[in-house]
């Protein structure tokens, strides 16, 4: 093809050009000068049945390829999950040991501030309680006359008044009490 379109490209330039000036004289076309064209490459591969498997199984070895590239992309997506989720797995571990040691240490707090609230409810109970009804006691024997007549009514009410509120106190802390002890 490319020799004969150079011919013709020659011949062309040599058969229009009539003016001498324009010639070259020492130029002569001979095909011979030129390289020959390659021959034609004839269809054989889809002549040999060889060949034609050949390109087949190339061309499903490419699939597969593909194929591969896509579940190693898949299998890393995958890896990359499980290895998140291992990552939170130990720090929600982590935070759950933090909240167990926590409750521990509330838990030693709370039996600590239940002995010392008892130790006060002990200390009212036992000890300020029965001084303050001795107080009241003393107090009602010097709000009274020679014959034994309260001088001033409305003291001795209050004092009834508060031993009563005394009395119940002391009664609900002890029934609390049993009550804490049959429960435990």
């Amino acid at each position: 093809f490319r020799s004969e379109l150079t011919r013709n490209i020659l011949q062309v330039t040599n058969q229009s050009s009539s003016d001498s000036r324009l010639l070259n004289k020492n130029i002569i076309f001979n095909s011979t000068n030129f390289p020959p064209p390659p021959p034609p490459k004839s269809s054989t591969l889809s002549i040999n049945p060889m060949m034609v498997k050949l390109d087949e199984l190339i061309n499903k070895l490419s699939e597969v390829k593909d194929r591969f590239v896509n579940l190693e992309a898949k299998h890393d997506k995958f890896e990359q999950f499980i290895s998140d989720k291992n990552h939170y797995d130990e720090t929600i571990i982590k935070n759950m040991n933090d909240m167990s040691n926590k409750y521990m240490m509330l838990k030693k707090d709370v039996v600590q501030q239940n002995l010392f609230i008892e130790r006060h409810e002990n200390l009212f109970c036992k000890l300020l309680i029965p001084m303050t009804e001795d107080i009241f006691t003393f107090i009602s024997t010097k709000n009274q006359d020679k014959k034994g007549n309260p001088l001033d009514v409305d003291l001795k009410c209050r004092i009834n008044r508060y031993f009563v509120q005394m009395k119940k106190t002391t009664e609900i802390n002890h029934f609390q009490a049993n009550d804490f002890v049959t429960f435990c």
